[in-house]
């Protein structure tokens, strides 16, 4: 059985969970001839099949082999981004994850291509960057908080969101509590700063943070008092 045939046959899909376990472990030591090959199964349609899952190997795996050239994969990844696929897009975020461990500087200063795109880009950064084991310096945290406060400025209006600023403001519902939880001090002012601000997608996006138990125990006070702000 070659590697495409096993990957395929391992994938769990079509199902609700593709097979993560797999994928890292073939993404951490792929070759490029088989890493080609999975990028090949990627088409404008694929949707949880065999095929789906093996070009999320491919995507994660060229981040991987290709991660001390952080441009080139960003690159790379950018078009990605929007793929109709949620899981093809879940294999970019993951990339960005991949990638950023022992580089994120050097991520952050790439990002902006992203942050100035489509509501899917900007999910990218999202979902990539407000992973705990990527916060671990307060500088890069910081970063990381200016960034999600310039996305989050996009949404401050009442319009109806398409399928891309939904999955925008759903990443952004969960990401804030993950970054403001590694650096609570700062990260509660910063947070702070999404009050003034207006409209109905901003205040989903407090209130959405604010029930994840990560804040709950960082501060029960404080988040008390942030849903009386926003109730107000």
């Amino acid at each position: 059985m070659n590697t495409i045939q096993f990957l395929r046959e391992n994938s769990n899909l079509p199902g609700p969970r593709g097979n993560l376990t797999l994928l890292y472990e073939f993404s951490r030591d792929a070759k490029e001839g088989d890493i080609q090959q999975c990028l090949n199964y990627i088409t404008p349609d694929v949707s949880n099949s065999p095929e789906e899952f093996v070009g999320m190997c491919g995507i994660v795996s060229y981040s991987i082999a290709h991660r001390n050239d952080v441009e080139q994969v960003l690159s790379f990844l950018k078009p990605y981004a929007s793929h109709s696929s949620w899981r093809i897009r879940e294999a970019v975020a993951i990339s960005i994850q991949e990638i950023s461990e022992g580089n994120l500087k050097e991520v952050l200063s790439g990002m902006q291509r992203f942050i100035d795109g489509n509501e899917f880009e900007k999910r990218a950064v999202v979902a990539g960057l407000c992973e705990p084991k990527l916060l671990k310096d307060r500088e890069g945290n910081l970063r990381i908080l200016s960034i999600l406060y310039t996305i989050s400025k996009g949404l401050d209006h009442d319009r109806k969101l398409d399928d891309g600023g939904t999955s925008l403001r759903k990443a952004l519902g969960y990401g804030w509590s993950v970054v403001v939880s590694a650096i609570p001090d700062d990260g509660k002012k910063i947070f702070g700063k999404l009050f003034d601000l207006s409209g109905k997608h901003i205040t989903w996006i407090i209130r959405e943070n604010l029930k994840k138990n990560r804040l709950q125990k960082m501060d029960a006070e404080w988040v008390e008092d942030c849903l009386k702000r926003v109730m107000s």
